[in-house]
């Protein structure tokens, strides 16, 4: 379970704090002027939360990935079609000036 600890409280206690955490205690919601600032928590649950994080975005981007190949499908866009498209964006954000101009 969650605590919620006011910043002039949590200094003199940290050690402990961490230590708590260490032995599977919930996180601690740091408060300044009463208002949640920041969040003290285990580094396991943390990598925890980093890797969700970075599955979400893969799950995310292939769902979007999958979403554009169905489109391109229906709109009957090609594999080129596609890959003069990004050289073009590529090109750009380069600066290049031959936009659309993909060297064939």
């Amino acid at each position: 379970m969650e605590r919620i600890i006011g910043i002039n409280d949590v200094r003199p206690k940290l050690t402990s704090l961490i230590e708590s955490l260490a032995g599977g205690a919930g996180p601690v919601i740091i408060t300044v002027n009463s208002e949640p600032k920041s969040v003290l928590l285990n580094y396991d649950e943390y990598c925890r939360l980093r890797r969700t994080e970075k599955d979400c975005k893969r799950l995310a981007l292939k769902l979007a990935l999958e979403k554009i190949r169905s489109n391109a499908g229906e709109l009957n866009v090609t594999d080129k079609d596609v890959l003069e498209e990004v050289q073009v964006l590529r090109n750009s954000k380069r600066g290049n000036s031959n936009e659309g101009n993909t060297g064939h």
